[in-house]
């Protein structure tokens, strides 16, 4: 087998891998960087530019399409976890939604860790150097938040087109009022309460892959090579006391890659931790049940599973009113393609009795419980898009679809390594098993009941939700129980997948793994605590300050 080395070595090349490769050669020509992605490369064989071409990949060679255990909470289901495995990594699966969250929740990391560096106005300047906002989202004009000059094109539903103006748009505002939601926001600028616009990554209807919008020229990629652990070389450091120091990757093909510098890995919340554990570093049980020797003992590795556990509907609309959703003549513009099938998002909090009564039912106290108490915190996304986006049902204008997630979950599950290395991460998903998101996601499907069948402004337009095969429709009058019932047993995730090598239990502030020299880990797992919106913003934000932290340490390297 072929061998290779490098300055750095990359292992993923998705959202976060491209982007530290790239800002790392861009700052140093000279330093070589190897990229490892466990998949193909995916232009040739799948449409993976357009948004109607995006939701065909799940389950395709592009997607690990990993399988949970039987979860309890959910009617002992097996959930289905899509994750890219393609190079661009999550860029090439997802549907292009660009948010950041509130402050709020990023200055939780910082109180979380005590780490100065993860709070909001510190990770400002590297969610902004990520992005390249047209100017025009903003009116009135609000510059001092999103980035302008970056390489990852946002814009606005409105902005990418005067012709995307979706019929349902002013209806659902008029609904929204109703319910008492009247506040406008604007996306990324700290604050996401209210009704905004949706904004996306689309270029005029085009996907912006990870790898496009941060090149890798002159960067050694190699794909379909998946990394089976980290080897190690022992070191005595100024106060003889041995650390192992990450000197390199083994590949499943028997390849021995070199890292002269150090191994970044960015395999993402499922594969990042079962990579540590294969190298040695993580529980103590699970090291010794499988029979790895230890390297570092940290039981956080695979624990603190974070995802946006979510309630899909679909609605039908009435039969006079076919002209509304994706399928119909009506709506046959090709503006109308240029992103996903929605125009606006809505983030609310919970009402303060029944937020204290679910956070004295788990037991929160402390800091989280402080946390989660401040005002305007943001605990559920709401969103109403003009398409089925189910296999089953034909996209013909008849029916639309809605989404209410959990952004702020409580519930936490778990990852661990196989038996045999070949097979897949075992994952325990830990869905909707505190009382926090019991309570708020019936709260939110309520809600989206109420917006749908209850308000003035939409009865004109929506005649009844379509309920799973087998199971009753919701309604209006519908029990928290028999909306407990439904979520149990059709709540998915959104895949936003975080939070499983965290900060503060596995990495310390620059990101490096505790206990061993030369070895990072830069991805969503990296995230201590749940964020609102979807994390692709963020994502790319930590991988901005991943880059500098990797040039600040070269530099001070270069100058000893």
């Amino acid at each position: 087998m072929s061998n290779y080395a490098a300055d750095y070595v990359v292992v993923g090349g998705g959202l976060t891998g491209c982007t530290i490769a790239s800002r790392l050669k861009q700052s140093d020509p000279a330093v070589s960087i190897i990229v490892l992605e466990a998949g193909p490369h995916s232009e040739k064989k799948h449409d993976v530019t357009t948004p109607m071409g995006g939701f065909a990949l799940q389950d395709t060679e592009l997607d690990w399409h990993y399988s949970t255990v039987p979860h309890d909470g959910t009617q002992n289901r097996k959930h289905t976890l899509a994750a890219g495995k393609t190079l661009g990594g999550g860029s090439v699966l997802n549907y292009g939604g660009w948010s950041r969250g509130d402050a709020a929740d990023y200055d939780s990391w910082s109180k979380t860790t005590g780490f100065d560096l993860w709070d909001y106005q510190s990770l400002l300047p590297y969610f902004q150097r990520s992005e390249r906002f047209d100017p025009a989202v903003y009116s009135p004009p609000d510059l001092s938040q999103p980035g302008l000059c970056g390489p990852m094109k946002i814009t606005s539903v409105s902005v990418s087109s005067l012709k995307r103006l979706y019929p349902l748009k002013e209806p659902l505002h008029a609904a929204w009022r109703e319910l008492g939601v009247s506040k406008i926001a604007y996306g990324c600028t700290g604050s996401n309460e209210g009704v905004s616009e949706w904004l996306e990554n689309w270029d005029n209807g085009r996907r912006q892959p990870a790898h496009e919008a941060y090149p890798l020229d002159g960067i050694h990629v190699l794909s379909n090579s998946l990394v089976s652990k980290v080897f190690f070389a022992e070191r005595v450091d100024a106060t003889t006391t041995q650390r192992p120091k990450a000197t390199g990757v083994l590949l499943q093909d028997g390849r021995r890659i070199q890292a002269d510098r150090e191994v970044l890995i960015c395999a993402g919340a499922l594969n990042s931790p079962t990579i540590l554990m294969a190298s040695g570093i993580g529980p103590r049980s699970i090291m010794n049940e499988r029979n790895i020797p230890s390297v570092q003992e940290l039981d956080g590795v695979g624990a603190n599973m974070i995802d946006h556990f979510a309630l899909f509907q679909l609605f039908k609309l009435r039969p006079l009113n076919t002209g509304l959703a994706l399928g119909h003549p009506d709506l046959s513009d090709p503006a109308f393609s240029l992103g996903m099938p929605i125009d606006c998002v809505v983030n609310e909090g919970l009402p303060r009795d029944l937020l204290e009564k679910a956070l004295d039912e788990d037991g929160i106290m402390g800091t989280e419980r402080d946390t989660l108490l401040e005002p305007g915190r943001c605990f559920l996304e709401f969103l109403v898009l003009y398409h089925p986006l189910h296999p089953a049902v034909p996209a013909d204008g008849t029916h639309v679809s809605t989404s209410v997630m959990l952004t702020l979950p409580t519930s936490r599950g778990n990852v661990s390594i196989p038996n045999r290395a070949e097979n897949p991460p075992v994952i325990h998903p830990g869905y909707f098993a505190t009382a926090l998101d019991r309570l708020a996601l019936i709260h939110g499907v309520r809600w989206i009941l109420q917006l749908m069948l209850g308000t003035k402004a939409m009865q004109p337009y929506v005649e009844a939700e379509v309920p799973p095969p087998g199971l009753p429709a919701l309604h209006c009058g519908s029990s928290d129980a028999e909306i407990e019932s439904r979520i149990r047993a059709a709540g998915a995730a959104h895949f936003h997948t975080m939070g499983t090598c965290a900060l503060g239990s596995v990495l310390d502030e620059e990101m490096r793994v505790y206990g061993v020299e030369g070895l990072r880990v830069c991805d969503a797992s990296a995230i201590p605590a749940p964020i609102g919106g979807h994390p692709q913003a963020t994502l790319y934000g930590i991988g901005e300050l991943a880059a500098q932290m990797i040039l600040q340490k070269a530099a001070s390297r270069s100058g000893d």
